[in-house]
């Protein structure tokens, strides 16, 4: 069966069928009932390469995640945007790519970028994140490529979708800092990264707002890295009272830090954590934390790029999403009672929280 079959038994032209398929708003809704039931009737499928040739659109999107490929099955974040960016695929009637680059030269994903770009099997690219450097942003905006990024950019005009990192950090080091902590350190996401960045810029600023001495330190969103930076800070004669981490992942190093250090959480440290990907294990342990809408975010990025394939030339959107403050135990106690519970010894529980070897 091919589409003057289909115009046939339906009773309209074959241009008619044809814009029908590809979603053309230049039919009439009788028309598109009696196609569609046709196809329907039929289990009529379009030939794929056809309907590519025909309106030079694949309906393939690609997801362009620089970072190591290790970091991406290990960190929980990228697997849940993934799935937002496959419920919008779905939402559209899109297939995705999945485009990975392994190297750490941080010019790596930029030459990812640039081969794409030469083979055009893609209709448009979604950037996972939000690179400091904006190479690979820019030569998309050269070629009149669509793109959408996760992540806010810096230096050029983007459509993007983002939370508000530096406000969220602001917030997180003022909750954990309001349990009459002394000192500061915060673990760190990459400086390549503009969410890190925003993250630093307003853990500074609370810890200034708040007078209190802080430190940053590079932990690269690793869990076993924050173990040994925090066991480092935490040995020193001078040892921080309130660590920030950047990301629940590097969260759990540092508690299990403190654990190996017999530290108590949180009489003798507070512990902030960011994203509460997993609210069943940062919950169980009892991280304070940041939620993001990871999958949210994948979802609104794959509409966007959507709107930007269809209409190239509509103005570029910014689009921020909501965060929420999520108080557990880790930074303080929420209560005298709850204070007086704890050091009865009722209801205290050691979780487990992972393989990481750390003795």
């Amino acid at each position: 069966m091919n589409l003057e079959d289909i115009a046939k038994l339906a009773g309209v032209s074959r241009s008619t069928v044809s814009r029908v398929i590809n979603n053309d708003p230049r039919v009439s809704d009788r028309a598109r009932i009696r196609v569609q039931a046709v196809i329907a009737e039929h289990n009529f499928h379009p030939n794929a390469a056809a309907r590519s040739l025909a309106s030079r659109r694949t309906r393939v999107i690609g997801l362009v995640i620089p970072a190591i490929a290790s970091k991406i099955f290990s960190d929980p974040w990228f697997p849940i945007v993934i799935q937002g960016c496959m419920d919008g695929c779905q939402e559209q009637d899109l297939s995705l790519m999945l485009l990975m680059e392994s190297e750490t030269d941080p010019h790596a994903a930029n030459r990812l970028i640039e081969r794409m770009l030469r083979g055009r099997q893609l209709d448009g690219v979604v950037l996972a994140t939000s690179l400091a450097d904006t190479t690979g942003t820019r030569l998309l905006q050269e070629s009149d490529f669509p793109f959408v990024v996760i992540g806010r950019t810096t230096t050029i005009d983007a459509t993007w979708v983002d939370i508000d990192n530096r406000h969220a950090a602001y917030l997180a080091t003022q909750h954990l800092l309001s349990h009459n902590r002394r000192k500061a350190a915060m673990l760190a996401g990459p400086a390549t990264l503009v969410s890190s960045l925003d993250r630093i810029d307003g853990f500074r600023a609370a810890a200034s707002d708040a007078g209190i001495p802080a430190t940053v330190h590079d932990a690269d969103y690793d869990q076993r890295r924050a173990h040994d930076i925090a066991v480092s800070l935490l040995s020193g004669p001078d040892a921080p009272d309130a660590i920030f981490a950047a990301s629940d992942t590097m969260a759990v190093g540092v508690i299990q830090a403190a654990r190996r250090l017999g530290i108590e959480i949180p009489r003798s440290l507070g512990v902030m954590g960011f994203d509460d990907i997993r609210p069943d294990r940062t919950a169980a342990l009892g991280i304070s934390n940041i939620r993001q809408p990871a999958r949210e975010e994948g979802r609104r990025a794959v509409d966007l790029l959507h709107a930007r394939i269809a209409d190239p030339a509509h103005p570029h959107q910014q689009v921020w999403l909501p965060t929420e403050l999520i108080v557990r135990t880790s930074c303080g106690y929420h209560n005298n009672t709850e204070a007086e519970r704890l050091d009865a010894g009722v209801e205290r529980k050691e979780v487990a929280i992972g393989n990481l070897d750390v003795d």
